[in-house]
């Protein structure tokens, strides 16, 4: 692909020189001899990247920067100087330059500043791309949502969405969907056009994580070979997300700190403070409040990410949600294994809704995937699930105290106590259950539905399959 570039160089040697060469890097190079020239040129027309000479008379590089910025906020703009001072690249990164180069015979820091520009539009582009099928993939309202837990945790979920400089904490169990409501909240708010993300802290190397979310300059350290954008900046207008944030160590917590509080950064080895505009959100599986108490985690960084705190729920306690959720990740696997699976049969139903999920919606996802590839027919039944699955003691459990001394109106159906009778099989256990809590309830089968922790259709079915 050839890229646009406005060239501007009031000596008119310079600038054919440096089109000549730009050129021959396929480059399709315009030029402008003057600030005011340029800025008539980008009246009709925006090139890709500007190159712009700092010191030329009338209008500065700094003016001209100045005021594409107010006509053309996303223009990347390159500034040249022969003699640039600490100062000017403060000013030039301040108006939101992409680079401050020097000016040289062999151009080797202005093609490298060029290269870094190309990949950084071609990112831009990908990120479009993504985006626009981020929102549709994690639009709210393709959310499954059958259980009341999941419905009032979703209303959460769009009120943190509408109000996109608040940083969120999301607490939950592995496997919940901390990273997908981070995303769900990006995409359904005004940020969803700006890049989301995502830092898995755990991962970065202790002596690369400055560099990694901050970026560093060429020479900052031994093989920083040129300027390297961070992730922070590389999102500015977008979101970031910490991934298991507790996992952090304590040195690079006060690093973190200084960026969520004052909204700037410094590139390692740069002197410039560069400011981004960015939300901020941190995931973890960790009680960051008794880390805090132990000394694992500190308390001001604590604070400054828990302005709003939304934990995700466990599966086992949005139940109703199961067998959608199971459904939809059945016709995913079917497709992407190319197996005829398509329908849940009724033992896997039962199966399904007796397990308990230590691994939340991501165990489910990965037991459902399993299961449709082991399974050669159309419908998915229990024998298809692994043997440790189908062995897991039932759900309620079973205990000596009599029935009617344990259950209310508002009773957990996982309260209920049953006395087993030898000889007797477990549909016949889950018959009485169903009877009890149905006599208990008056006959509502909505009701009773709820206190079983199942959907009205799955009592109907479960019923009709008993008679």
């Amino acid at each position: 692909m050839t890229w646009q570039l406005l060239l501007v160089e009031d000596e008119a040697s310079v600038r054919e020189a440096f089109a000549l060469r730009l050129a021959d890097q396929r480059y399709a190079v315009q030029t402008a001899g003057s600030g005011e020239e340029c800025l008539t040129l980008l009246k009709s027309w925006e090139p890709d990247i500007l190159v712009l000479d700092l010191v030329m008379p009338n209008l500065s590089g700094l003016d001209v920067l100045a005021r594409v910025k107010q006509t053309a906020p996303n223009l990347l703009v390159i500034l040249l100087t022969a003699r640039g001072t600490v100062k000017d690249a403060v000013e030039a990164t301040k108006l939101g330059a992409f680079d401050f180069v020097a000016k040289s015979i062999d151009m080797e820091d202005l093609q490298y500043a060029l290269r870094r520009a190309v990949e950084f539009l071609i990112l831009k582009r990908q990120v479009r791309l993504q985006t626009g099928q981020a929102t549709e993939r994690y639009a709210i309202g393709r959310v499954l949502a059958e259980s009341s837990v999941t419905h009032a945790f979703l209303a959460q979920v769009r009120e943190l969405a509408k109000n996109d400089r608040i940083t969120v904490l999301l607490q939950g169990e592995t496997g919940t969907g901390k990273q997908y409501t981070g995303r769900v909240i990006h995409f359904n708010g005004a940020r969803a056009q700006k890049p989301c993300i995502e830092v898995d802290c755990p991962s970065i190397p202790h002596e690369l994580f400055e560099s990694e979310l901050f970026g560093h300059e060429k020479g900052s350290f031994t093989g920083a070979a040129g300027r390297k954008t961070g992730l922070i900046e590389m999102a500015d207008g977008g979101t970031v997300l910490f991934d298991e944030i507790g996992d952090l160590p304590l040195t690079l917590q006060t690093k973190l700190l200084r960026v969520l509080e004052e909204r700037t950064l410094r590139r390692v080895g740069g002197a410039a403070t560069i400011p981004v505009d960015v939300r901020f959100m941190a995931a973890t599986n960790r009680n960051l409040k008794d880390a805090v108490a132990k000394g694992e985690f500190r308390e001001d960084l604590y604070f400054r990410l828990n302005v709003v705190a939304l934990t995700v729920p466990p599966l086992r306690e949005r139940s109703e949600d199961i067998i959608p959720l199971a459904q939809q990740f059945l016709t995913r696997s079917a497709l992407s294994l190319g197996k005829p699976a398509r329908l849940i049969g009724e033992s896997a139903h039962t199966l399904l809704r007796r397990y308990t999920f230590p691994g939340n919606v991501r165990e489910l996802s990965n037991l459902i995937e399993r299961a449709v590839l082991f399974c050669p027919g159309e419908t998915l039944e229990a024998v298809h699930f692994p043997s440790d699955v189908r062995e897991t003691p039932v759900q309620p459990v079973v205990g000596t105290a009599p029935l009617e001394s344990t259950f209310t109106d508002t009773t957990d159906p996982a309260q209920i106590h049953l006395s087993f009778r030898l000889g007797e099989s477990l549909t016949d256990l889950e018959d009485r259950i169903i009877s009890e809590v149905l006599q208990r309830s008056d006959g509502n089968k909505s009701l009773a539905a709820k206190h079983l922790g199942i959907t009205r259709w799955m009592l109907d079915r479960r019923r009709k399959t008993d008679s």
